[in-house]
C-alpha cells in the first residue's frame, strides 16, 4: 500500500497534469473558433464556384479535351499518388488513428488490384505511419496545417498538376478529415484528379443546370478558361481540404483535453479520497499506540 507522502506526490503530480490539460484546452478554444469561422467561410464559395464551373461545361457545344478529364480508354489506373494529409502532433484523440484506418483500407483495395501507390507524407503523424508500413514515400512535408492559405494550397497543388500533367501518375488522392462538428470527424479519401464530370455535384444537381443551360459568350477561348478554372478549382479543393483538417485537429484536441481535465479531477478526488482515509488510519493508530503507553504506564 502506497504511503501518504507517495500518495501526496502522486495528488500533486496529477493537478500539475491537470493545469497542462486545461491550458491546452483554452489554446484549442481560441484555435478552433477561428478555424471553424474558416471553414464555414470558405464552403459556400467552393460549391458556388463548382457549380459556375459546372455550368460553362454544361454550355459547351463541344467536347471539352482537357487533360484534367479521363478521356475514354484511360479508366484503368497503374500508378497513383496517394497524399495523407495529417496533424503534426498528437494529444487530439483518435483523429489520426482514424484518417490511417480510412487510408490502410483504401491502399489495401489499391494493392490487391495490382496499382501501384506512392505516398506524399503531409504531416509529422503521416510521415510516422508511412515508417511504420514501409509505404513508398515521395515527398514528405510539415506544418501544412499551420494557417493554412490559398498561397500555400497553391505551392502544394501545383506540382501535383505538374506530375499528373506529365503522365507519371494516373490519379491523384488525398486522405483527409472532414469536419463535421468539434466531437465528429469523418476520415475521407478524395480524388483530385482527373476531375469528376460532374464536380462535386450529384446527379440531380447536374440535371437540374442542363435546364438552365447558358449559351455564354467567352473571350479568347473557352477550352483556356475551363482549363485555367479547373486549376482553380484544384487549389480551392486543397485550400478547403486544409481548412477541414485544422478545424478537425483543433476540435479534436479541444474535446480531448476537456475530456483529460475532467478524468483528472476524477483521479484528484479518488487520490483525496484515498489520502484521507490513510491519515485518518495513522492518526487513529498513534492514538490507540498512545493510550497503550499510558495504560502501561
Amino acid at each position: 500500500m502506497p504511503s501518504l507522502k507517495q500518495t501526496k506526490r502522486r495528488i500533486t503530480s496529477v493537478k500539475n497534469t491537470q493545469k497542462i490539460t486545461k491550458a491546452m484546452k483554452l489554446v484549442s478554444v481560441a484555435k478552433f473558433a477561428r478555424a471553424h469561422m474558416a471553414v464555414s467561410g470558405a464552403r459556400p464559395y467552393s460549391l458556388s464556384f463548382n457549380r459556375l464551373v459546372r455550368r460553362l461545361l454544361n454550355s459547351a457545344n463541344c467536347e471539352i479535351a482537357s487533360p484534367f478529364f479521363k478521356h475514354p480508354g484511360e479508366s484503368v489506373e497503374k500508378k497513383v499518388l496517394l497524399a495523407i494529409l495529417s496533424t503534426d502532433r498528437g494529444l487530439c484523440g483518435s483523429l489520426n488513428t482514424n484518417l490511417f484506418k480510412k487510408t490502410s483500407h483504401f491502399l489495401n483495395e489499391k494493392q490487391g488490384e495490382g496499382v501501384d501507390v506512392k505516398v506524399l507524407a503531409w504531416g509529422r503523424k503521416a510521415q510516422g505511419y508511412a515508417k511504420r508500413l514501409g509505404l513508398d514515400v515521395v515527398d514528405k512535408k510539415e506544418r501544412v496545417l499551420e494557417k493554412p492559405t490559398y498561397e500555400k494550397a497553391r505551392v502544394l497543388t501545383a506540382p501535383l498538376i505538374d506530375q499528373y500533367l506529365k503522365g507519371d501518375y494516373d490519379a491523384i488522392y488525398l486522405a483527409v478529415m472532414e469536419f463535421k462538428s468539434a466531437i465528429s470527424q469523418a476520415p475521407t479519401v478524395i480524388k483530385l484528379l482527373p476531375v469528376e464530370t460532374e464536380l462535386d455535384g450529384t446527379a440531380s444537381e447536374a440535371a437540374k443546370e442542363d435546364e438552365l443551360r447558358i449559351d455564354y459568350i467567352i473571350e479568347p477561348n473557352f477550352e483556356d478558361l475551363i482549363h485555367r478554372m479547373l486549376e482553380r478549382k484544384l487549389i480551392g479543393t486543397v485550400l478547403r481540404c486544409l481548412l477541414e483538417a485544422a478545424a478537425s485537429e483543433h476540435g479534436a484536441r479541444m474535446t480531448a483535453m476537456d475530456s483529460a481535465t475532467k478524468n483528472a479531477s476524477e483521479v484528484i478526488r479518488k487520490l483525496t479520497l484515498k489520502y484521507n482515509r490513510a491519515r485518518q488510519s495513522a492518526i487513529t493508530k498513534e492514538l490507540i499506540e498512545i493510550t497503550s503507553g499510558a495504560e502501561a504506564l
